[in-house]
C-alpha cells in the first residue's frame, strides 16, 4: 500500500514538473513577442503621426481617411472588427483557446489605420486578441488540440496578459486580468499561473525596449486618512454609476448604428471617425488617440482640465466635460466596429472622475489626496465597465503603489458590486462573431 502511495505521489509530482515546464516554456515564447508587438505599434503610431498635420480641419480629415482604410481592411475578414477582447473572450470561453490567425492579420492592420489617425480607443483590446492570436496559432502548430486544458488555451491567456503587462508594466494584475475577462469565477490555475508567468516576464523584457508605457505615473506616498474617505465612497459610486452608464451608451451606439452589417461599414466608420475626434480636438486635443498625455498631464496638473475651454469656467464643469467628450467619442468609435481599446480610455475617464471629486471636496492642490481620488476612479471604472475587480485593483496597486492598494480595492469592489450582471462586452457577446468558426489556419 504504501509502495503505491509513493507512486502516486511521484507521478503527481512528475506531473507537476511537466505542466511548470510548459507554462514557463509558453510564457517565454508568449511574452517577447507581446512586448515586441506592443513596441513596434507604438513606434510605428509614432512615426506615422509626425508626418501627419495636426490642423483642425486637417486632422479630422486624416481621422476619416484612417477610419475608411481600416473599414476596407477588415472586409477581408469582419470577426476583427470592434474592440477585441469579446473574440478573446469567446476563443478561449468557447473555443478552447483555437483563435483566427487571419482575424488576428487583420485586426493588426485595422487597428494601426484606426490608432494611426487619432482614433478613439486604447491598445490594450486590439493588441491583446492580435497577440493571443499568434500565440494560439504558434503553440497549435506543436499542439493542435484545442480544449479547456489545451496548450494553445494557455497559450492564448498568456498572450493577453503579456500585452497588457507591457502597456501598464503591472506583471501580477496583467495576469489576473487575462483570467478574470474571462471566468471570474471559475479561475483555475492551470490558466493563472502561466498568465502571470507571462506578465512578469513581459515586465522584464520591455526594460529592454525605449518605448513609454502608458502607465509610468510617479504618484505621490499618500497617506489614507479618514477626512477623505467621504470622497473615496463618492468616486466610488461616480465610478460605479460611470461604468453602468457608459455601458448603456456604448449598447445603444453600437444597435443604433447596426455594427454587425456589413452594408455601409466605410461610411459607418468615417462618420464615427468625423464626430468622435471633432469633439476632442475642439474641446481638448490632448485627449485625441489613446490619450497617453492627456492621462499623464492629468495625474501632474488637474488643472488641464480646462483645455480649449474658456479659463473663467469652473474646473469642476470642465472636468465633467472631459468625462462626457471622452466617453462619446471612445463610444462612437468602437461602437461603429472600429479597432480600438476600451482600457486607456476608461482609465482616463476613471481618473478624471477622481479629479471631478477632488474639485468638489476641495482636495485637488494636494497631490497625495488628489492621486487617492485618481486611482479609486480609475479602479472603480474599470471594475464596473469590464467586471475584473480583482485585477483592477491589483493593477492600480502596481501602477499607482502599494499605499493605493486600500482605496483602489474599496472602489474596485464597490465598482463591480453595483454593476456586476452588465459588462460593455454584453453587446459584442451577443453577436454571433461572423470569423468565430472559421478553421482555417
Amino acid at each position: 500500500m504504501s509502495n503505491r502511495r509513493v507512486g502516486i505521489d511521484s507521478y503527481d509530482f512528475l506531473q507537476s514538473l511537466r505542466y511548470l515546464g510548459m507554462w514557463i516554456l509558453i510564457a517565454l515564447i508568449s511574452a517577447p513577442i507581446g512586448v515586441i508587438i506592443v513596441s513596434l505599434f507604438q513606434t510605428a503610431i509614432t512615426w506615422v503621426k509626425g508626418y501627419l498635420s495636426t490642423a483642425g480641419p486637417l486632422i479630422i480629415l486624416f481621422a476619416v481617411i484612417g477610419a475608411v482604410i481600416a473599414a476596407i481592411i477588415s472586409r477581408i475578414e469582419p470577426g476583427s472588427r470592434g474592440e477585441g477582447i469579446p473574440s478573446y473572450i469567446r476563443g478561449v470561453r468557447d473555443d478552447g483557446g483555437y483563435l483566427s490567425f487571419k482575424a488576428s492579420i487583420v485586426k493588426l492592420f485595422s487597428s494601426f489605420a484606426t490608432l494611426a489617425t487619432w482614433g478613439s480607443g486604447g491598445l490594450v483590446g486590439p493588441l491583446g486578441r492580435v497577440v493571443s492570436g499568434f500565440t494560439s496559432t504558434l503553440i497549435g502548430l506543436f499542439k493542435p488540440d484545442a480544449g479547456e486544458r489545451s496548450l494553445r488555451r494557455t497559450a492564448a491567456v498568456c498572450g493577453l496578459a503579456s500585452v497588457v503587462a507591457a502597456i501598464t508594466g503591472a506583471p501580477i494584475g496583467s495576469g489576473l486580468f487575462a483570467v478574470e475577462i474571462v471566468q471570474k469565477r471559475n479561475m483555475r490555475y492551470s490558466d493563472l499561473f502561466p498568465a502571470v508567468l507571462s506578465g512578469s516576464i513581459a515586465v522584464f523584457v520591455s526594460g529592454f525596449f525605449t518605448y513609454d508605457r502608458f502607465f509610468e505615473l510617479n504618484a505621490s506616498h499618500a497617506f489614507l486618512e479618514l477626512r477623505i474617505l467621504p470622497a473615496l465612497l463618492v468616486t466610488s459610486l461616480l465610478a460605479a454609476l460611470g461604468g453602468r452608464a457608459f455601458e448603456m451608451f456604448y449598447s445603444g451606439v453600437s444597435r443604433l448604428m447596426r455594427r454587425d452589417r456589413q452594408k455601409g461599414v466605410e461610411l459607418r466608420f468615417a462618420a464615427a471617425a468625423a464626430v468622435a475626434v471633432g469633439l476632442s480636438w475642439a474641446v481638448n486635443p490632448d485627449m485625441m488617440g489613446t490619450g497617453r498625455d492627456f492621462l499623464h498631464r492629468l495625474f501632474e496638473d488637474p488643472s488641464v482640465v480646462s483645455g480649449r475651454l474658456e479659463k473663467g469656467i469652473p474646473l469642476v464643469f470642465a472636468a465633467l466635460l472631459m468625462i462626457l467628450i471622452r466617453a462619446v467619442s471612445v463610444g462612437l468609435t468602437v461602437g461603429s466596429g472600429q479597432s480600438a481599446g476600451f482600457f486607456a480610455p476608461l482609465a482616463q475617464i476613471g481618473m478624471l472622475i477622481g479629479t471631478f471629486t477632488a474639485f468638489i471636496f476641495g482636495y485637488s492642490g494636494n497631490p497625495g489626496d488628489l492621486h487617492i481620488l485618481q486611482a479609486a476612479g480609475l479602479a472603480g471604472l474599470i471594475a464596473s465597465s469590464l467586471n475584473v475587480p480583482l485585477a483592477a485593483a491589483i493593477i492600480v496597486s502596481e501602477v499607482f503603489g502599494p499605499q493605493f492598494g486600500f482605496p483602489a480595492a474599496i472602489a474596485a469592489i464597490l465598482g463591480f458590486q453595483a454593476n456586476r450582471h452588465h459588462t460593455v462586452y454584453d453587446v459584442t457577446l451577443g453577436e454571433e462573431d461572423p470569423g468565430a468558426r472559421q478553421r482555417s489556419i
